[in-house]
C-alpha cells in the first residue's frame, strides 16, 4: 500500500515538471493585494523558465486564519500536487499552539523563503501615533490582523504582552490589503509584521508612519526608526526575540509530505536558479519586492534552530501571543 501510495503521488506531481502543456499553481494564504500575493505573482512570472517542460505557472489565493487554512491543506494533500506560501509564523506553531497537530512545520518540505529582513509596525498618519511609545501607550489603538497565525497576529501581541502595551489587537482579516483599507477607513491605527518592500516609494504602504523595528538583531533599513527589543525588560528579551525569528523564513514556499525527493529538489533547484536569472532580478527591482532567497533546505535547518529553544524561552513566548 505504501508503494502505491508513493506511486500515485508521483504520477500526480511528476507531469508538472515534464510536460509543457501542464500548469503549475502557486497558491497563497492571503487575499489579493498583499505582499505574499505580490511575491507569489513575481515568482510565478519567472519559474517556470527553470523547471523542465517550461510550464506556465499561475497563482490562486487561499485566504483564511492567516494563511493556517492553507497550511492545513498543503500536509493534509495526499496527492502532494500544490506549492503554496503561507505566513513564516506558522514555522512558530509547535511553540505557540503545541496542542494543536493539524500543521507542523517539520512535516511541510520548504522550497525556499523568498525575504529574511526586518518586519516592522506602521501608524496611518491620521492615527497621531508616531512612534512605538506612543502606541504602547495608547489604549485606544487598534493594530489589525489576519488571524493568529499570521505575523500579523503574532508580533503585536507580543509586543503588547512584552512590553505593557496597552492598545487592542483585531483579527478578522483576509490579508495585508483589507488591513490597509481598515487603516485608511480610521478603523484601526496600526499594522505589525509588514516588510520593507510594502514600505518603499511607489507602493501602498509609503504614505504610513513606521514607528518600531521587529528584528532579533537590529536592521536599520529605515532611518530613526525604534528598536522594538530596545524597549523591552531583559527578562523577556529572548522571548520576543523568538517571537520575531520567524521573520528570517518570511515568504516561504513549501510542498506536503508527500511530494517525492526528486520533485522536491527540483523545485528548490528552480527557486535557487532565480536568485541568478537577470529577468527575475530586474523584475524584481522594477517591483520593488525586494526579494531575498534562502534555498528549502536552509530555511528547514532555520526552523529546526527556533523550535529547539530552551523550554522556558518558548513557554515565555508561548504567554506572549495567548
Amino acid at each position: 500500500m505504501k508503494f502505491l501510495k508513493a506511486l500515485t503521488a508521483c504520477a500526480l506531481v511528476m507531469p508538472l515538471a515534464t510536460q509543457a502543456a501542464e500548469t503549475v499553481t502557486i497558491e497563497v494564504g492571503y487575499s489579493p493585494g498583499g505582499s505574499y500575493d505580490a511575491i507569489a505573482r513575481l515568482v510565478a512570472d519567472h519559474l517556470g523558465d527553470h523547471l523542465d517542460g517550461h510550464p506556465t505557472v499561475v497563482v490562486e489565493n487561499v485566504p483564511g486564519a492567516g494563511s493556517l487554512k492553507l497550511a492545513k491543506m498543503v500536509i493534509q494533500d495526499g496527492s502532494g500536487a500544490r506549492i503554496a506560501t503561507v505566513s513564516s509564523a506558522l514555522a512558530l506553531r509547535p511553540i505557540f499552539e503545541p496542542d494543536e497537530t493539524d500543521f507542523d512545520p517539520r512535516k511541510a518540505q520548504y522550497l525556499a523563503s523568498l525575504s529574511n529582513g526586518a518586519s516592522y509596525c506602521v501608524a496611518h498618519p491620521d492615527s497621531g501615533i508616531t512612534s512605538l511609545q506612543e502606541f504602547l501607550d495608547d489604549p485606544d489603538a487598534k493594530a489589525g490582523a489576519s488571524g493568529k497565525g499570521s505575523t500579523t497576529y503574532t508580533y503585536p501581541a507580543a509586543i503588547k504582552a512584552a512590553l505593557g502595551g496597552k492598545f487592542q489587537v483585531v483579527t478578522g482579516f483576509k490579508g495585508g490589503a483589507e488591513i490597509g483599507l481598515a487603516m485608511e477607513r480610521g478603523e484601526i491605527q496600526v499594522r505589525c509584521g509588514i516588510g520593507q518592500a510594502s514600505l518603499q516609494p511607489g507602493t501602498p504602504g509609503e504614505g504610513f508612519v513606521v514607528i518600531a523595528e521587529l528584528s532579533p538583531e537590529p536592521r536599520h533599513e529605515f532611518e530613526g526608526v525604534d528598536f522594538a527589543l530596545d524597549f523591552a525588560p531583559s527578562e523577556n528579551r529572548e522571548a520576543l526575540k523568538l517571537v520575531f525569528s520567524s521573520g528570517a523564513v518570511h515568504h516561504p514556499f513549501l510542498v506536503g509530505p508527500d511530494v517525492p525527493a526528486e520533485r522536491v529538489e527540483e523545485l528548490r533547484a528552480a527557486f535557487t536558479a532565480l536568485a541568478e536569472d537577470p529577468a527575475f532580478l530586474a523584475d524584481d527591482e522594477t517591483r520593488r519586492t525586494f526579494t531575498h532567497i534562502t534555498p528549502g533546505a536552509e530555511v528547514e535547518a532555520l526552523i529546526d534552530g527556533f523550535l529547539a529553544a530552551p523550554e522556558a524561552v518558548q513557554a515565555q513566548a508561548r504567554a506572549f501571543v495567548e
